[in-house]
């Protein structure tokens, strides 16, 4: 029996040195050291995925996409910087060299170089969100191995251009502008401004003459609601295009694809300067092609901001009481 139990613990024993080495032995490693960065510094970040490459170029202190110098999104830029220069490791994933199940293969990867105006900064390429959905599998160049990275950033790089760019579209101040001029089909009305709120140029109690013509509606633009009754919605309009962005830009940077297209609302404000949004008939996808003065670019709307932008229209305009009563005659 004694003999039994000496073996008992030798055996112990032996297990408890071969887990302690083991362990010792997965954390017998040193991470890479990573150089901080200026994110001052960087001025050019090329990010690469499939075959297919992005460059955001920083000039004058500015932000752009591609060779076409399309303005870029400083929101997407920040994240993307801060990505970049905060990058740091927290474990070593595999050394075996196979990156698939990492989507660190050669189809799935991002590579992404960062330079300055002299030299490159930074090179790496990222892989898949880890299981944690706190940290991301990256390669860093000229390291075969895989590594976790801090954080969750994969979304950050793995954009489209028409993603990476500024989709800003109209901005102003809404207490400098003195008009807007509402427009649908042959249907008109310009409305007075002051301090961003609409005001009633009429005379108030004029008689039976401003009552009975009040009651009456034309296509000239002198409608039967009262601007300041429409405040409201008015104000919402403003306020909707004074920070005014995008769906999406289209395929092609140039305006001559509107020439034959029909036009279905618009919307004039003066001020500072004359400010305008075009709004043409949606095409096949469900989006609203559209222009404005403070894009160079043709642009699309989503159906949800399109019908949004034209519903309020209808009710400032009158159009909408219209099109029920009308509605209600036929039933």
């Amino acid at each position: 029996m004694k003999k039994e139990y000496i073996i008992l613990g030798l055996i112990i024993v032996a297990l408890s040195a071969y887990l302690v080495m083991h362990k010792k032995d997965r954390n017998n490693y040193i991470l890479p050291l990573i150089p901080q960065i200026n994110a001052a510094d960087i001025t050019q970040i090329s990010i690469e995925k499939d075959g297919n490459s992005i460059v955001l170029s920083k000039k004058d202190g500015t932000w752009f996409v591609t060779d076409k110098n399309y303005p870029a999104s400083q929101e997407s830029v920040t994240q993307i910087i801060d990505a970049v220069k905060d990058l740091s490791l927290s474990a070593l994933v595999s050394e075996s060299g196979n990156l698939t199940p990492y989507e660190l293969d050669s189809k799935n990867r991002i590579s992404v170089t960062v330079k300055s105006a002299v030299e490159t900064l930074r090179k790496f390429e990222i892989g898949k969100t880890a299981p944690s959905f706190r940290h991301t599998f990256i390669r860093l160049d000229g390291n075969s191995n895989v590594y976790h990275a801090a954080k969750s950033f994969r979304r950050d790089f793995d954009k489209t251009v028409d993603d990476l760019r500024d989709k800003k579209v109209l901005s102003f101040d809404k207490s400098k502008t003195s008009s807007i001029a509402l427009k649908k089909g042959d249907t008109i009305k310009q409305i007075a401004l002051k301090d961003g709120k609409p005001v009633n140029t009429k005379e108030e109690n004029s008689g039976d003459n401003a009552e009975n013509s009040g009651d009456k509606a034309d296509n000239s633009g002198d409608k039967a609601d009262n601007p300041v009754e429409k405040s409201d919605v008015i104000e919402s309009i403003l306020a909707m295009l004074s920070d005014f962005k995008c769906h999406k830009f289209t395929d092609t940077d140039s305006k001559d694809q509107f020439k034959a297209m029909e036009e279905t609302a618009s919307i004039v404000l003066q001020g500072e300067k004359e400010i305008s949004l075009v709004i043409y008939k949606k095409d096949t996808e469900d989006n609203y092609p559209a222009l404005s003065s403070g894009s160079i670019y043709p642009f699309l709307l989503d159906t949800y901001h399109g019908d949004d932008i034209i519903s309020k229209l209808d009710d400032v305009l009158g159009l909408k009481k219209e099109d029920d009563k009308t509605d209600a005659s036929s039933e």
